[in-house]
């Protein structure tokens, strides 16, 4: 049964939120197309260029993200306190930015004074794009509309491109938000397109393994082609580190890659600081999407947000409750 948006969405608080958008052709969204010998993985970097594009406009930060040959996965943090802090001035522009008026020349072009004061004398116009700004579903159409009318293009045909709105799951707590965060990061190793997180292209644990071994090169000056991602340390209030979080990832990753084998004893440990259950942590980093429904986190979390739209549960109780001690 389709729950409405509004039951998972809370445009005035701060939240996770992990989105998925799969397109529906034979050629993939970033594949290969086997019957005209054509390779369509060039798209991926539309893709990065656009998420750091709108990452800059929208008060919205990206946690993770993997792109795959059919689908798109995003861990989205929406920053509705920040956006009030924008003054109308600053909504204009960034708006104006995202949709210029005139779209011929609109190519890296500042917004002119007179379409800035057309928005900013409106306070109406400007609280409904004050509010889009930091609202997950209108920075994925600013996503997906963009790579569908590029692709129709270059495949030079016209109709839909994506199979349908973007499926989203909110991310309740810190040991949840990690949990999304992994399952993000692996998906081309369990999809047997990568042997190991370094080697996972157009990821969001390969950008952050390269901006570690960069930081180290003290006398170096570097530009990593990487979207701008919140920190480990950010999201878990210094409680848990990059280097630990890559340590994570490579362990579940060599475990999945191991047919869920004999797990390493350095992963239980930090598990344990995640009061996380080690077996069941192998069976949600897996089938994430299959355990949880529309809310991750601990069983509490999901009866709190039930509770909060007036329903009985949220799926994904049982399965809560064996990871997330």
């Amino acid at each position: 049964m389709t729950v409405p948006r509004k039951e998972i969405f809370i445009p005035t608080e701060v939240g996770h939120y992990h989105c998925i958008s799969r397109c529906v052709r034979r050629a993939h969204l970033c594949g290969f197309d086997r019957l005209t010998g054509r390779s369509f993985n060039h798209r991926r970097e539309w893709i990065r260029k656009r998420l750091a594009f709108l990452g800059n406009l929208f008060s919205m930060e990206i946690v993770s993200y993997s792109l795959m040959t059919n689908h798109i996965h995003t861990l989205l943090r929406n920053r509705p306190d920040i956006v009030t802090d924008w003054s109308d001035r600053e909504v204009a522009i960034r708006w104006r930015k995202l949709y210029p008026i005139k779209k011929k020349i609109r190519m890296n072009r500042e917004p002119t004074e007179e379409e800035i004061s057309a928005i900013t004398i409106n306070p109406e116009l400007v609280k409904t794009y004050r509010d889009r700004l930091c609202n997950i579903s209108w920075f994925n159409r600013c996503l997906s509309e963009h790579i569908a009318r590029r692709a129709n293009i270059e495949d030079k045909c016209t109709g839909r491109f994506w199979e349908g709105r973007f499926k989203c799951q909110r991310i309740e707590d810190f040991a949840a938000i990690l949990t999304c965060s992994v399952y993000i990061d692996l998906n081309p190793i369990r999809a047997n397109i990568s042997k190991t997180p370094e080697t996972s292209n157009f990821t969001s644990i390969q950008d952050r393994i390269d901006q570690l071994q960069e930081s180290k090169k003290l006398h170096r000056n570097f530009n990593l082609k990487t979207l701008k991602l919140v920190s480990i340390e950010n999201l878990t209030g210094g409680s848990f580190t990059t280097q630990e979080y890559i340590n994570l990832v490579d362990l579940t990753g060599r475990t999945i890659i191991n047919n869920k084998g004999s797990i390493s004893e350095n992963l239980e440990p930090i598990l344990k600081r995640l009061k996380i259950n080690c077996e069941a942590w192998i069976d949600v980093s897996s089938n994430l999407n299959k355990r949880f429904r529309r809310i991750v986190g601990s069983a509490a979390a999901l009866r709190l947000a039930a509770k909060r739209v007036n329903k009985s549960w949220f799926q994904g109780i049982g399965s809560a409750q064996r990871v997330f001690l």
